[in-house]
C-alpha cells in the first residue's frame, strides 16, 4: 500500500514522513496567497531537492490553477516528480490536460476527481488515458476552489466502483485518518491514500510526526 502525505513546507518535516514510510510527499508550492498553506518555490525547491535520491520517494506539487502557463512554470521552478491538479474539474476539461501533458516531459499528473454518484465513474474514465494518477476527493465548494483538504469522507462504495474501472493507480483521499483508513482500504482497493487534514496537529495545516507514523501503519496493516 502506497501512503501520500501533504501539509509539507520544511525538508525536516517530509524527511520525518520520509522515515515514516511515506511514498509520496505532497507540497503546495505557490507565491499567490491561494491556499493557506502555500510554500515559496524556493521553499518547495529545498523541500525537493533534500528528499535523498535512494529513498524511492516521488515528489508531489498540487496546484488549484487552471492556468496551463501557470502550471508549465510551476513545474520548471521546482521540477516535481507529480504534479497534483486539483482545481475545480470543469475548469480543468481533458484537452487542456493532453496540452499540459504535452509540455512537461518527465512529470506524471495526478488528477483529482471529485467523487458524488456513479456519474463520477464516466468521469474518472475521461481522464485514465491522459493521466497517470487518480485521486478520488471529496468536494465541497470553497472560496479557495479546490478540491479536497476538507477532512471529510464520501462514498467509499463509488469509489471502490471507480478503482474496478481504471486501468490505472488510483488513490484514495478525503477525511482519512488512523481510525478509518483500514476500512477505506478495505471497501475501496486502492493503490494509495493520502492524508492531510487528519494528520495534522489539531486546528492546524502541521503535519503531526506521530499521526503521520500511525497513519502509515495502519494503512499498511490491512495487507499484514
Amino acid at each position: 500500500m502506497k501512503i501520500q502525505i501533504y501539509g509539507h513546507d520544511t525538508l525536516q518535516d517530509a524527511l520525518m514522513s520520509v522515515k515514516s514510510g511515506v511514498n509520496f510527499i505532497g507540497v503546495v508550492p505557490g507565491e499567490l496567497g491561494r491556499i493557506p498553506n502555500e510554500v515559496s518555490y524556493t521553499a518547495c525547491q529545498e523541500i525537493f531537492s533534500g528528499i535523498p535520491k535512494d529513498s524511492n520517494v516521488s515528489t508531489v506539487a498540487l496546484t488549484i490553477s487552471d492556468d496551463i502557463n501557470e502550471i508549465i512554470e510551476t513545474v520548471n521552478k521546482i521540477n516535481p516528480d507529480v504534479i497534483h491538479l486539483s482545481g475545480q474539474i470543469e475548469d480543468m476539461p481533458v484537452s487542456k490536460v493532453v496540452e499540459l501533458k504535452q509540455n512537461i516531459f518527465g512529470t506524471k499528473i495526478m488528477q483529482a476527481i471529485p467523487v458524488t454518484d456513479a456519474s463520477t465513474i464516466d468521469l474518472a474514465l475521461k481522464y485514465q488515458e491522459i493521466c497517470d494518477y487518480i485521486i478520488l476527493d471529496t468536494n465541497l465548494k470553497s472560496d479557495v476552489g479546490d478540491i479536497g483538504a476538507t477532512g471529510v469522507t464520501h462514498d467509499w462504495n463509488v469509489s471502490r466502483k471507480i478503482v474496478s474501472s481504471l486501468n490505472i493507480p488510483v488513490v484514495l483521499a478525503g477525511g482519512l485518518g488512523v481510525e478509518n483508513v483500514a476500512e477505506a482500504i478495505s471497501i475501496v482497493r486502492p493503490w494509495c491514500v493520502d492524508s492531510f487534514t487528519l494528520t495534522n496537529k489539531p486546528n492546524t495545516d502541521i503535519n503531526d510526526p506521530d499521526k503521520v507514523k500511525d497513519f502509515v501503519e495502519a494503512a499498511r496493516s490491512y495487507y499484514k
